[in-house]
């Protein structure tokens, strides 16, 4: 149905405004305006369907934005096929926000198609890039929303955006920042960071992330202990600088198939109870858990992982359904195929970015310089701490 109305709309403009006068983009707007019955009815006993008005509009960098005022509120099922119909009839970027005032950004630019991680800007906290679009750089706040899910097709970006993620905290958080990494690719992307004083493991199988998941769930345990003890509710509030990020690469290995024997089932079930328990509990005893898998179905992604990730990323994905299971509504299958590194990131509402991008050997030219020789085997009884860590990045003894 929305398809039919393209050509309608073009085809009205014409008829309109004749041959002679140049079409607007707020020609266009409006006349989307009318063939989608955007709008309401105001008066009592003679109703009369009033359109959207147009109230202000200026230029803005990269583009102009239009703003209207209505007669109603406008629900989703209107906005989105408003957002749908007038990007296919202007032919370029734009974004739509409805609050009171229902304003529409049309962009004159498209969005970058490589966005090189040494132009990420810095910013302060516990913050990482997610990306650059025409409005600007987008950065996440890990001390505000905790937990983080990915997905994406393979070779569409998402392990580098983990690597630039990874590299920005190492970076602006040398002392604090600590890593466990669970690479489920048989730890083909990430053992070559696992001498950094900031990574506390890397795991290449369910049998070695089980080992470290169950040696954690002890460890968090006595951290309740001693927010319990000294009334914290929140690791913002206790003055303790560490963070502890578990970052899982590839989820999909750690769900059981009907053919594994029994113990093979049974530890990759821990691990995804593991996983659930950090996503549930740990946020506030400052573990942070990004959660990363290439198939997002029910099976792969925990529920309370997800429901307790309140920031949600996805890169191209092959269908409808696989999108709505990562970010909870379609859009991911509707990326550009042609386009790492392009993602959609989902919280209150829907952005779509551009990763930065960034080579194994660049992350190794920034983080190098914290390469040591010698490591301490995680344990509860090395001392291992999120909160507690030797001057030289390795757990006291």
């Amino acid at each position: 149905m929305i398809e039919l109305l393209f050509p309608a709309a073009v085809c009205g403009v014409a008829v309109l405004f004749g041959r002679k006068k140049k079409i607007t983009d707020k020609d266009q707007i409006e006349l989307v305006f009318r063939n989608l019955g955007v709008g309401g009815k105001i008066g009592k006993e003679k109703q009369t369907f009033v359109f959207p008005k147009l109230i202000d509009e200026h230029t803005i960098e990269n583009g102009r934005e239009y703003i209207y005022s209505t007669t109603v509120g406008l629900p989703d099922k209107t906005l989105k096929p408003l957002k749908e119909v007038l990007s296919s009839t202007l032919n370029k970027p734009l974004k739509l926000k409805y609050k009171k005032y229902l304003t529409i950004t049309v962009f004159d630019i498209e969005m970058p198609e490589m966005v090189p991680y040494k132009d990420v800007p810095d910013c302060e906290g516990w913050v990482v890039p997610l990306g650059l679009n025409l409005e600007g750089w987008h950065f996440h706040d890990f001390d505000k929303i905790p937990h983080m899910v990915k997905a994406g097709t393979t070779r569409f970006g998402k392990t580098q955006s983990i690597k630039s993620m990874m590299t920005y905290l190492i970076e602006h958080k040398p002392e604090d920042a600590e890593f466990i990494i669970i690479d489920l690719k048989g730890k083909l992307e990430f053992n070559r960071y696992r001498n950094l004083k900031q990574v506390r493991s890397v795991c290449g199988d369910p049998i070695e992330a089980y080992e470290v998941l169950s040696e954690l769930h002890d460890v968090v345990k006595g951290i309740k202990e001693e927010f319990l003890g000294n009334d914290w509710n929140n690791i913002t509030k206790s003055g303790k600088t560490k963070r502890l990020f578990i970052i899982v690469d590839e989820a999909a290995e750690l769900s059981p198939d009907k053919f594994m024997d029994k113990d093979a089932k049974k530890i990759m079930n821990a691990c995804l109870w593991y996983l659930a328990e950090i996503a549930r509990v740990a946020g506030g005893l400052g573990i942070r858990l990004i959660y990363c898998t290439q198939y997002p179905t029910a099976d792969v992604m925990p529920r309370q992982v997800k429901m307790n990730s309140d920031i949600k990323m996805s890169f191209r994905l092959p269908t409808g359904y696989a999108s709505e299971v990562a970010i909870d509504e379609k859009g991911a299958e509707k990326l550009p195929s042609d386009i790492a590194g392009r993602a959609l990131v989902k919280t209150h509402h829907v952005i779509e970015v551009q990763t930065p991008f960034i080579t194994d050997d660049e992350m190794m030219e920034r983080v190098g310089q914290y390469v040591i020789s010698e490591r301490k085997d995680v344990s509860p009884e090395s001392g291992f701490s999120i909160t507690q860590f030797g001057e030289n990045g390795l757990p006291k003894s």
